[in-house]
């Protein structure tokens, strides 16, 4: 009777401590529930307000430099060295590389010229528009939207900006849920720059924009609990907003990132909530499961023991289970066979559940077992209670895993043992991510250890928390820990170093100093860069640089001393030039003169013989002045539009009557390709083509032939190879002597005897405009049976359509005779030299333009201010006063602006060129001076000064 009450006594205690226990566990899942769900939330809270500020502070960064660049473009317009060509080629492509470095910021760009006015934009298929403007750009300035530049010279520039488009592409980089928006507030203006999956307007309650307005109005960040209307229906959710400026475009503007609260909670937690309710019911219907067992064994104190134990086990179970994650439980029994295993063992271990059970069978010879087994039995006679080791197992499929064994051993009253209870856990990749972080380590340590550089770590005040050294420099090792940055400067260097670590902090960039130091071993010459670490910590490496700084002195003196060389050589180039080309003035003049008389056949073709001789001696000299120029590094490729076939067949027209005189075949093959528009140097590539194409004519013999062939060849996005070949069947080169064909003065025949003549510069002119443009000059050939001279350049295919050339103003025509009465100007000679000047008198009145002297640079200045003239002839070299001086004095005399001055020397280089252009000449003649050529430039003023006067 007794036993039955207190039966039934335990009965009821234990089904009020399961029904207990369950409410315990319902409890702490709840409680777990709130706490996993409160810290996602505070962790998505940290994460979108570094994407907010980084965001903010990345599109402050980007308008900071656009500005800069807008700026640096303003300042390349207003340099005094720019022409109409600098204009009209180099100004669209900067305008297009700023509309490509910001894409979406600029809309439209006007630039107001004194005289003119452009503007500039992208279509929306990228194409690049460049098109005149007759409005006056200043009326399209819109406040918040706009950049806006001028110069007292009446320069001006503006940009039409599209802020809200380019904040939006400048922020899809940075990762929001799919539930989430991005906003700009500007103002009272909230704009939406998603894309966001709120695909309907949404509407913040007021009081919330009110507090997030008050905070950007005295520039705080914040992060707010919202509420919203979308479709009718309430959300709630988490709102960062950074306050942040476009520059000097618009102030107080504010990023707005945010995203709903309950999408936070779903996913995993879902997930979390239907394990945590199976593991309920699991655990009720144990409590079920052992209630009704102990309603059926009461009669029995040691079945009731039993169950109580069975119940205790399982309880431990749900314990492990809940800790663990990824593996299996096992249960054995005192001979270390498997008794129990969970079904999770074939997904771990890749093998079936039973042949994990079978394994374990007495005198199994698997080599894992055996060991595990072991030890089981080392730990029973080190009187151990608990296992816990890891162990690298491979799985039957070959993949090699990491397991995590954690084994209780039980034993019964007496001490003796009964088997044991344990969990199998996959730690595979924990492992593997801290082996890695140890690899890590070590590399970094490693690296430290060999690298020589100086490194020191601060706090944001300059403290100095740590330290590397390789190298013992007094005050740059352990004592300087706890020390400050200012008390390790010497006082003349103290202010330097000071603001660079502040410009550091405040900018996030890294900003290099030099330090000198006197050390026992001599001077020593430190480069110190510092950088932020992170947002507490700041750094800073050190580099040795002393032979760097001994090497660059023997550099500037070797770069001083090649200079000074250039220098000589170039002055007696230009020299050699001036006092050849002045009597080839005459030379040549008299001839073109000659041309234009009634001669006979016989004057004639002594004539033609003097003319030829008189243009190759020029273009002997011009070969010379070119491979300077590219010697020194002076020529420079200008590239414009065009057609390659077209440019190639007309430089194969000018050799067709030179053939026809030889009976030489002059074949072309060009692809359909090379009909296309590309970018590129094509007087540089003429310039070749022409020097290849005369020497294959030149030395082929009577009746061979030359093939001229071009391709196009595709490279990629814009870029092409342009591939151009020479073919002859003339006399051959030597192999050996192939090499030393583009050597400059090389001739393969050299004897005084030789039977073509040249400077033997022309192929080595070809091959460096040839590298220069990227490309390269190949060459075959066998004696006897002819050369192959191929090279091929770099092309940018022209994607916009181009209109037609523009022509020649100049007509053609036979006869030059009389023009100034067609075309009247009233003309001032400036010219000291005898010779030339009676050419030009014989010129001029053969053109039929009377006209007045200056003997030098003074006469021409004084005529200039007493007589009205139309154009001046301005000779560069002059005595008492050059021509250079005299036309800066004119032009800065009032009311001369119209007056056109054009030089005249025999000074071809370039920066000669840019001197008189820069002095103010509007246009330049060098020596010697043919007919044609005074007479189409006489021809173009005179039109220049109708359209003045119209």
């Amino acid at each position: 009777m007794w036993t039955r009450k207190i039966n039934n006594l335990s009965f009821l205690l234990t089904t009020a401590l399961g029904i207990f226990l369950v409410l315990l566990v319902i409890a702490l899942g709840v409680s777990f529930y709130f706490a996993i769900s409160d810290a996602q939330l505070a962790s998505r809270k940290v994460f979108l307000t570094k994407q907010t500020e980084l965001a903010a502070r990345e599109l402050e960064l980007e308008i900071f430099r656009f500005e800069e660049d807008a700026s640096s473009l303003f300042s390349f317009l207003e340099d005094e060295d720019l022409d109409e060509e600098d204009f009209q080629l180099d100004l669209p492509m900067a305008i297009r590389k700023l509309m490509n470095n910001y894409p979406g910021l600029v809309d439209t760009v006007w630039v107001n010229f004194p005289e003119s006015t452009s503007f500039f934009t992208m279509t929306d298929r990228n194409d690049f528009i460049s098109q005149p403007f007759d409005g006056f750009i200043r009326s399209k300035f819109q406040e918040n939207s706009s950049l806006y530049r001028s110069n007292p010279e009446g320069l001006e520039m503006l940009f039409l900006l599209n802020l809200e488009d380019f904040s939006s592409r400048f922020v899809t980089n940075y990762y929001l849920n799919a539930e989430g928006g991005k906003f700009l507030l500007i103002g009272d203006q909230l704009i939406d720059i998603g894309p966001s999956a709120l695909n309907t307007p949404i509407e913040f309650q007021a009081k919330d924009l009110l507090t997030i307005k008050n905070d950007i109005a005295i520039g705080l960040k914040g992060i707010y609990e919202v509420t919203w209307d979308q479709e009718g229906k309430p959300f709630n959710g988490v709102l960062v907003q950074y306050p942040f400026d476009f520059g000097g475009i618009l102030e107080n503007a504010s990023m707005l990132f945010f995203i709903e609260t309950e999408e936070l909670t779903e996913g995993v937690y879902n997930t979390y909530l239907w394990l945590f309710f199976v593991l309920i019911l699991l655990l009720l219907g144990t409590i079920v499961f052992f209630i009704l067992s102990l309603n059926n064994n009461l009669k029995s104190q040691h079945q009731l023991e039993k169950s109580s134990k069975e119940i205790s086990e399982l309880f431990d179970q749900q314990n492990l289970l809940l800790k663990e994650l990824k593996g299996f439980v096992y249960f054995h029994n005192h001979r270390g066979e498997m008794t129990r295993v969970s079904d999770e063992v074939e997904k771990i271990l890749g093998s079936p559940k039973e042949d994990f059970i079978k394994a374990f069978l007495p005198n199994s010879s698997i080599r894992e077992v055996n060991e595990l087994q072991e030890i089981v039995s080392h730990a029973l006679d080190s009187k151990k209670s608990v296992l816990d080791f890891e162990y690298d197992y491979i799985r039957p499929d070959q993949k090699k895993i990491r397991l995590k064994i954690f084994e209780k051993l039980i034993f019964d009253e007496k001490g003796r043992f009964n088997g044991g209870l344990g969990i199998c856990t996959d730690i595979t990749s924990q492992f593997e991510a801290s082996q890695e972080l140890v690899q890590s380590e070590n590399r970094l340590r490693t690296v430290l250890e060999n690298i020589p550089d100086i490194i020191f770590i601060y706090d944001n005040k300059g403290k100095v928390i740590d330290f590397h050294v390789k190298e013992k420099i007094p005050g740059w090792d352990g004592t300087a820990l706890g020390k400050y940055l200012a008390d390790l400067i010497p006082e003349d260097q103290k202010e330097e170093t000071l603001q660079a670590f502040d410009t550091a902090r405040n900018t996030g960039t890294i900003q290099s100093v030099n330090r000198k130091l006197e050390l026992p071993s001599g001077s020593k010459y430190f480069e110190l860069r510092y950088f932020p670490l992170d947002e507490n910590r700041m750094m800073s490496v050190a580099k040795d640089i002393t032979s760097q700084k001994i090497w660059e002195k023997g550099l500037i003196e070797a770069m001083s001393a090649a200079d000074e060389a250039s220098r000589a050589k170039s002055e007696f180039l230009a020299n050699m030039s001036h006092e050849i080309r002045t009597p080839m003035n005459g030379l040549l003049g008299i001839i073109d003169l000659l041309e234009l008389t009634q001669l006979t056949k016989d004057q004639k073709e002594y004539l033609e013989i003097i003319k030829n001789s008189g243009n190759s001696l020029l273009g002997i000299i011009k070969d010379i002045l070119d491979y300077s120029k590219i010697e020194a590094g002076k020529i420079d490729i200008n590239p414009f539009p065009a057609k390659p076939a077209e440019e190639l067949e007309k430089q194969i027209q000018i050799f067709y009557g030179l053939a026809s005189k030889k009976k030489i075949k002059l074949h072309k093959h060009i692809s359909s390709d090379a009909y296309n528009q590309f970018d590129s140097d094509y007087i540089r590539i003429n310039q070749v083509i022409i020097n290849l194409v005369g020497n294959a004519v030149k030395f082929t013999p009577v009746g061979g032939i030359v093939s001229v062939s071009m391709d196009v060849e595709h490279i990629e996005g814009d870029l092409y190879y342009l591939k151009t070949e020479v073919k002859d069947s003339g006399i051959g080169i030597p192999e050996e002597l192939i090499p030393s064909l583009t050597d400059p003065f090389f001739q393969v025949e050299s004897s005084s005897t030789r039977s073509f003549q040249g400077t033997g510069l022309g192929l080595a002119i070809a091959k460096k405009i040839i590298e220069l443009m990227g490309g390269e000059l190949t060459i075959t050939s066998k004696v006897g049976e002819g050369s192959i001279f191929s090279f091929s350049v770099l092309l940018t295919k022209v994607n916009a359509e181009f209109t037609e050339e523009i022509k020649s103003s100049t007509d053609e025509r036979e006869n030059w005779f009389g023009m100034g009465e067609e075309y009247p100007l009233r003309i001032l000679l400036a010219e000291d030299n005898d010779l030339n000047l009676q050419l030009m008198k014989l010129m001029l009145d053969q053109l039929g333009y009377p006209f007045e002297i200056a003997r030098n640079g003074l006469d021409a200045l004084d005529m200039v201010m007493n007589h009205e003239f139309d154009l001046v002839l301005m000779d560069v070299q002059m005595p008492v006063m050059n021509g250079l001086e005299a036309t800066k004095r004119i032009r800065e005399t009032p009311d001369m602006e119209n007056l056109f001055i054009i030089g005249l020397s025999a000074n071809v280089f370039d920066e000669d060129q840019k001197k008189a252009l820069e002095s103010g000449m509007d246009d330049y003649l060098t020596k010697p001076i043919r007919l044609m050529a005074l007479a189409k430039k006489l021809e173009l003023f005179y039109h220049k000064k109708a359209n003045l006067k119209a």
